[in-house]
């Protein structure tokens, strides 16, 4: 049984439907019919093994649908806010997190204008991000920077970018982990799902 299916046994369907929604737009290039369902199959998983972390609350920036976010209120994680520039795409997640029923914050707001402030035990988390203003090995960096300066644990999982193949994505997943235990993280570098070569980082100090 799939990880969504098992934490969100009555509202998986709808949170797929949203889902393919976002991802699927009227009028968009199709995408395969299984693709929406892996996707999230990925961020339930990061959510989850996010979770098994001691932290004393999560941030999510570019949260998109916020389903790592989700994951862990629904699994019964504390002080989890999720942030998106995009006030569309932040109404969808309000929308799931209300037909779930778990208890989570949402903000709208450009994270790298008004860079929230992390208290100390929190982990700083990141799926697939993106901007509008620079290009995604930028933003990938910055998060990293952000963390190995400040001094906290954060999690991300790199976009597979259309110029990667697997090789190429995995070996660049691997250089971040090789500089972060540099620093003296202690990292997880694993592939989220079999379906897809994507892969998480999870750094702790």
């Amino acid at each position: 049984m799939s990880r969504l299916k098992a934490i969100f046994p009555d509202s998986w369907q709808y949170i797929l439907e949203v889902y393919r929604r976002f991802i699927c737009p009227p009028g968009s290039a199709p995408v395969k019919e299984k693709l929406p369902l892996i996707l999230l199959e990925i961020g339930v998983r990061f959510g989850e093994r996010l979770s098994e972390y001691q932290t004393s609350g999560f941030v999510e920036i570019g949260c998109g649908m916020a389903i790592p976010s989700l994951t862990l209120a629904e699994l019964g994680c504390s002080d989890v806010l999720a942030i998106d520039i995009d006030p569309k795409v932040v109404s969808l997640a309000e929308s799931i997190k209300e037909r779930v029923g778990c208890d989570f914050r949402i903000q709208c707001g450009d994270v790298f204008r008004d860079r929230p402030t992390l208290q100390k035990g929190q982990m700083l988390i990141a799926e697939k991000p993106a901007s509008y203003k620079k290009n995604t090995l930028e933003v990938e960096y910055n998060i990293s920077n952000w963390c190995k300066i400040e001094g906290h644990s954060f999690g991300i999982i790199p976009t597979f970018l259309g110029s990667d193949t697997p090789d190429s994505y995995s070996e660049r997943c691997a250089k971040y982990e090789k500089k972060l235990r540099q620093v003296g993280f202690k990292v997880e570098n694993k592939q989220g799902c079999e379906e897809l070569p994507v892969r998480w980082i999870i750094a702790v100090k």
